[in-house]
């Protein structure tokens, strides 16, 4: 796989640009090769500023600067280009790169880093027309070469359009005497080298803050591209958002919320998870019209509890609570009358008649027909019930919602593919995502770390420091099938330190009354939420046989915790 640089489009990049950005970013067996997208060169050789569209360096062959241009037609007559429908028709696309060769010529030998026997190869690429619609009158023309010029057709074969253009230049170049060419000197390590020099100055500078803005700036440009789901389905006033882990299911609800308070809606955000709802309050904000709850406080509300007994049992939660809140809002309706309800995670209370019962009646006297109904949910993540207990949450939303609308979301908008390949090889089985928003070449990963008997605390001190040369430490989450006295986490802090590793690890915990920013928590209670870097504790034979023994799914149980990382995991089985 090709190493980009930025891992995504930038913002500004034209639609030749995305287009040849995909070609690149999707291309498998070159992991040695290195594309530079969208460089700005203030140190112009011919000119004021500039900017290179593409450098691709390919070890053992040499460097292409690339020139993307999307024109209706060319014409190329006496030595004058025409480019229709670009911002300047008649601007020389080889002479632009020309420039842009001279200007990483010369930056590089002020830096020593030319032996002057690089091959630079360029290349207009021509993203809207076809090889066949190319009629050279004048194939003898002395300004440039045929192999300079790619064209639609080899969207489809990048890394063939990449290396004919480098033997095709050192072909002719070994020709020339007063040209040094000597394309197998160009090594990886010499390519690494020189990409540090043409990108590493900024590279250097950006501090960690600033590369955590940057990977949310990319995140919300891809949750903002689910836009397009809500436009389609704006008619309706019952809809399902079915998808699996990171499809952007979160964020479809919150955007629906805050377009009912434009609207003036009064309008109900809410869901099982606690740690979820806090999550969803800070996605939607203040909002003069919306309610953001989990609905353990929304039935204690209801029934006019302060708390729920300290010594509550299972049935409390989903029997006893929600039947006091159904019989509150039977007597006093207006305590509910909810113009419209949107709930996330669907899947936590689709197999509770009663939960459903109290969804439908905090409608008040509209009822569901007259109420804007929005849920979201994967059925996969249903880890809060008893696998015989399964059951599939749009079809149960469907016998009460007639004429409800199923809307399937199955593109990735938030993990590194890199990292769900991880994922789907642990499994055992692939996640059912169709394509990926987030681009192939985003950094990340899985890794498997196998530990042996009494080695568990070493194992993570040393997973957690691997993280943080990548992530801040409140950008990392330590996860247990386990609850906190049983997990790892939790048995380690229960006894004393034993070396220097375990002070620092110990410092490192989010524990109360302490500084340490890392947190630790159940994969039941992260499920719904996410984390840039995820560490996943206690996989083993004792983890298994207590989910089994509780009568859940350990495949989807790893599902959740697994995919609750954006870039890196990092699994101690």
């Amino acid at each position: 796989m090709v190493r980009m640089i930025p891992p995504y489009a930038r913002d500004g990049a034209n639609v030749s640009e995305r287009k040849i950005f995909d070609a690149l970013d999707g291309l498998q067996g070159r992991d040695d090769w290195i594309a530079i997208h969208s460089l700005s060169i203030g140190r112009h050789a011919t000119a004021f500023a500039g900017e290179a569209d593409f450098i691709v360096l390919v070890p053992g062959r040499g460097i292409v600067v690339i020139e993307a241009k999307a024109p209706s037609f060319v014409e190329y007559k006496a030595g004058d280009w025409y480019l229709d429908r670009v911002p300047s028709p008649h601007k020389d696309p080889l002479k632009q790169l020309d420039g842009v060769r001279r200007s990483i010529r010369r930056h590089l030998n002020n830096a020593d880093l030319l032996r002057g026997d690089e091959p630079i190869a360029r290349l207009v690429w021509f993203t809207t027309l076809g090889r066949h619609q190319f009629d050279n009158k004048t194939p003898g023309d002395l300004q440039f070469f045929e192999w300079e010029l790619g064209w639609k057709d080899d969207l489809a074969k990048p890394g063939w359009l990449i290396e004919k253009t480098l033997d095709e230049y050192s072909r002719w170049y070994a020709t020339v005497d007063e040209v040094s060419n000597d394309p197998a000197a160009f090594t990886a390590e010499h390519a690494e080298t020189i990409t540090k020099a043409l990108v590493g100055d900024f590279m250097a500078k950006e501090t960690e803050a600033e590369r955590r803005q940057e990977r949310r700036a990319t995140e919300n440009r891809l949750l903002a591209s689910q836009q397009i789901v809500l436009e389609l389905t704006d008619t309706n006033d019952h809809v399902y958002f079915d998808g699996p882990a990171g499809t952007g299911k979160s964020y479809l609800i919150t955007s629906t919320a805050r377009r009912l308070n434009r609207e003036g809606r009064k309008t109900l955000v809410a869901c099982w998870n606690v740690l979820m709802a806090e999550e969803l309050q800070q996605f939607v904000g203040s909002l003069p019209h919306v309610d953001v709850t989990d609905l353990n406080a929304l039935m204690l509300r209801l029934a006019g509890i302060p708390t729920n007994p300290p010594d509550a049992a299972h049935d409390w939660y989903t029997t006893e609570l929600p039947q006091l809140a159904l019989n509150a809002l039977a007597d006093k309706p207006y305590l509910g009358d909810y113009e419209a309800i949107c709930i996330d995670e669907f899947q936590d209370i689709a197999g509770n008649p009663l939960l459903l019962d109290l969804i439908f009646a905090l409608a008040g006297t509209k009822r569901p027909e007259g109420t804007r109904l929005v849920f979201a949910g994967d059925s996969r993540q249903q880890i809060m019930r008893r696998a015989d207990g399964y059951v599939n949450a749009y079809t149960v939303a469907r016998e009460r919602i007639p004429d409800l609308v199923h809307v399937r979301v199955r593109r990735n908008c938030r993990s590194a593919p890199g990292l769900l390949s991880g994922v789907e090889h642990v499994l055992g089985q692939k996640i059912g995502y169709t394509d990926h928003r987030v681009a192939k070449s985003t950094p990340g990963g899985l890794e498997v770390v196998p530990i042996h008997d009494g080695r568990d605390s070493a194992a993570l001190t040393s997973a957690l420091k691997a993280l943080l040369q990548h992530h801040s430490p409140e950008d990392i989450v330590i996860l247990s099938p386990f609850a906190e006295k049983r997990s790892l986490v939790g048995r380690f802090l229960a006894r004393g330190e034993q070396s220097a590793d375990e002070r620092w690890l110990r410092k490192q915990l989010q524990i109360e009354g302490l500084r340490g920013r890392v947190r630790w928590r159940s994969i039941f209670k992260f499920k719904g939420l996410e984390a840039d870097a995820v560490i996943v504790t206690d996989l083993g034979e004792d983890a298994k046989e207590f989910v089994t023994s509780e009568g859940l799914d350990w495949q989807d149980l790893l599902y959740v915790g697994l995919t609750r990382a954006k870039y890196r995991c990092t699994v101690l089985m």
